[in-house]
C-alpha cells in the first residue's frame, strides 16, 4: 500500500501517532518557511491588534505558511470574527490551525476557519455555544431572539467552514447548537464512514443503542465521514453504529482521536520538529506576542482598573487637600493615563472617547482654579469623565447582550473604584493622620504633633474684613495666617498664589471663606 494512503487509513481508525508526513507531502499544503502564530488566553479585542500585527509581520518576511497555535478558553465573538477576518486576508493561503491543547468555543471557529487542523496529542476542542459573561456576576441568561441573534454569524462561519472542508454541516453546527443527536456508522463491507442522525438510523433500522462495531476491523477508503445520502439507503448494504457523536442535550466537544476519526484534523502534531514535518519545511519561526501586549493586558483586567480608579480618587483628593506639593496631581494623572492608554492603545478607546476624557478635566480644572464652587463646569466635567471612562473601556454597540454587558462592567468598575478609594482616603487619614504628610494634607487647624506637648487655647477666628496671608496657592483650599495663627480657608476668587494677602468674608463648616485682598484694593480705590 503507498505510504500516502496507509497514513490516511490510520487517521480514519482513531491512531494517535502522528504521521509521517516528510514523504509525499501534498502540493498545496508543502512549503519552505513556516511561521508560528500562537493565541493563548481570552481572545479579545487585544488579541485582535496582535494577531493583526503578527500577520503583518510574517508577510514583510516572505513566509509561505503560517500554523495558528491556539491554547484559548475562548473570547469575545466580535474579536472572533475579526481574528478570521484577518486570517482570510492578511495570511497566506497555506495557512492551518494548530489546537495545542485547546481550543474551545472562538478558538474551535478560528481553527475551523483555516485550511487544516491539527491537534496534539490529548488535544481538544468545540463547545462554541454563544454566552454572555459578566465580570462580576457571571453567566448571565439569554433571550431566544438575543441567541439566535448571537447564533446567527457563528453558523455562517461554520456554513463557509463546512462547504469549504467538505465537512457534514450538522456535525459543525453541533458545536453551537444542541438538540440534534448525531452518531458515526460505518458500512460493513468496506468499513465506509458516514454522519446519521436520528432520522437516518430509523431509515437504516438501526439502534442508538446496538453494539457499536469495530472500527479497527474495516478499512475505509475516505477518511473523512461523508454525511448519509439516499443512495446509502437503496443499496442494499449493511450499516452498523460505530459510536455515538454528540448526545440532543450536548455541546459537540472532541479530542484528539475523534478530530481524526470525524475527519475535523489531519494529523496529530505535538512539536515545532513535527510540523516542520508536517510542511515538509526546513524553516519554522514563532512569532510571539510583544512585551507590551501582556502589560496592557494586564492594566485592562478588573482588578487593576478597580485600583487604578481608586489611587487616581485618592490622590486627586490629597493633591487638593494639599496644595502646592504637585507630587499627587503628577500621580493622579498617570493614574488616568494608565486608565485611558491602555485601551486606546489597542483601538477600544476612540480619540473622540479620549478627548471627552480630557474634556471633563479641564472642566473640572475650570471649576476649581477659575470659578470655585459646585456649579455647571464642575457636574458638567464628572459627567463626561464619568461617560468617556466607560466609553473607553466598553467601545460596543449597546444593542447586543454581550455588549450591554460590558458597559455595565465598565459602570461597576467605576463605582468598585470610587468606593474602594473612599475607603483607602479614610484608612490613610486614621493610619498617618499624624505624619507630617497628613498633618498638611488634612489642613489641620492646630500645630505640632501628640508628642510636642499639650495643645495650646484655639486661637480666635478672624473677624470679616481681617487681613492675612497665604500660607499656601489656594486652589481653592488651603491654609492662611492670620495674627500669627494658622487657619483653615477657601478662596472665592479662583487660584490665589502663596503669600499674597487675602481678607476674610465669612465662615462655612469651620472654614474661613476669603478672597484677594488686591482684588478688593482694586475694587475699592
Amino acid at each position: 500500500m503507498h505510504l500516502k494512503t496507509w497514513c490516511i487509513c490510520l487517521a480514519t481508525l482513531g491512531v494517535s501517532a502522528a504521521p509521517q508526513v516528510s514523504i509525499g507531502v501534498p502540493a498545496d499544503r508543502q512549503a519552505t518557511r513556516v511561521a508560528i502564530v500562537p493565541i493563548s488566553g481570552v481572545i479579545d479585542d487585544l488579541t485582535v491588534q496582535s494577531v493583526e500585527r503578527r500577520l503583518q509581520a510574517v508577510r514583510a518576511q516572505g513566509f509561505d505558511a503560517v500554523v495558528i497555535e491556539l491554547n484559548t478558553p475562548g473570547g469575545e465573538i466580535n474579536s472572533m470574527l475579526d481574528i478570521i477576518q484577518r486570517i482570510k486576508s492578511d495570511a497566506p493561503a497555506n495557512t492551518i490551525a494548530w489546537v495545542h491543547p485547546k481550543a474551545y468555543s472562538a478558538g474551535t471557529l478560528i481553527a475551523l476557519s483555516c485550511r487544516e487542523v491539527v491537534v496534539s496529542k490529548g488535544g481538544v476542542f468545540g463547545d462554541a455555544a454563544p454566552i454572555a459573561i459578566s465580570e462580576f456576576t457571571g453567566i448571565e441568561s439569554l433571550s431566544e431572539t438575543e441567541r439566535a441573534k448571537l447564533e446567527s454569524p457563528l453558523l455562517e462561519v461554520l456554513s463557509e467552514a463546512a462547504q469549504r472542508r467538505g465537512d457534514d454541516s450538522r456535525l459543525l453546527d453541533a458545536f453551537v447548537r444542541t438538540g440534534k443527536p448525531l452518531w458515526l456508522v460505518a458500512r460493513e463491507r468496506d468499513g465506509s464512514l458516514r454522519i446519521a442522525d436520528s432520522d437516518d438510523l430509523a431509515r437504516w433500522g438501526l439502534s442508538s443503542t446496538s453494539t457499536p462495531m469495530n472500527l479497527a476491523a474495516s478499512a475505509s477508503p475516505s477518511r473523512k465521514p461523508a454525511r448519509a445520502s439516499e443512495t446509502d439507503f437503496s443499496d442494499g448494504d449493511s450499516w452498523r453504529v460505530v459510536e455515538p457523536i454528540v448526545a440532543s442535550d450536548a455541546l459537540l466537544v472532541i479530542r484528539d482521536a475523534e478530530a481524526l476519526r470525524y475527519g475535523l484534523a489531519t494529523a496529530i502534531v505535538d512539536d515545532d520538529a513535527q510540523l516542520r514535518a508536517y510542511f515538509g519545511a526546513q524553516e519554522s519561526a514563532r512569532f510571539s506576542e510583544s512585551w507590551m501586549e501582556p502589560v496592557v493586558r494586564f492594566l485592562m483586567s478588573w482588578p487593576i482598573r478597580i485600583l487604578l480608579v481608586a489611587a487616581f480618587l485618592v490622590f486627586v483628593a490629597i493633591e487638593f487637600l494639599h496644595p502646592g506639593f504637585g507630587v499627587f496631581g503628577v500621580l493622579s494623572a498617570c493614574c488616568l493615563v494608565l486608565l485611558v492608554g491602555a485601551p486606546a492603545l489597542i483601538g477600544i478607546a476612540a480619540w473622540w472617547h479620549v478627548l471627552l476624557v480630557g474634556a471633563g478635566v479641564l472642566l473640572l480644572l475650570a471649576e476649581i482654579f477659575i470659578a470655585p464652587g459646585i456649579g455647571v463646569a464642575a457636574i458638567a466635567g464628572s459627567a463626561m469623565l464619568i461617560v468617556g471612562l466607560v466609553l473607553t473601556f466598553a467601545s460596543t454597540d449597546p444593542e447586543t447582550a454581550p455588549s450591554r454587558t460590558a458597559l455595565t462592567n465598565s459602570l461597576a468598575i467605576l463605582a468598585a473604584g470610587g468606593v474602594v478609594g473612599v475607603l483607602m482616603f479614610w484608612f490613610l487619614s486614621r493610619t498617618f493622620r499624624e505624619s507630617p504628610l497628613f498633618r498638611r494634607a488634612m489642613l489641620a487647624t492646630t500645630l505640632g504633633g501628640p508628642n510636642d506637648g499639650p495643645p495650646s487655647a484655639a486661637p480666635s477666628v478672624p473677624r470679616i474684613g481681617a487681613t492675612g496671608i497665604a500660607l499656601t496657592d489656594l486652589r481653592p483650599a488651603g491654609r492662611a495666617e492670620f495674627h500669627g495663627n494658622p487657619f483653615d480657608v477657601q478662596s472665592t476668587g479662583g487660584y490665589i498664589d502663596r503669600g499674597a494677602p487675602i481678607e476674610v468674608l465669612g465662615m462655612s463648616t469651620g472654614t474661613l471663606i476669603v478672597r484677594s485682598a488686591q482684588t478688593n484694593a482694586s475694587e475699592n480705590p
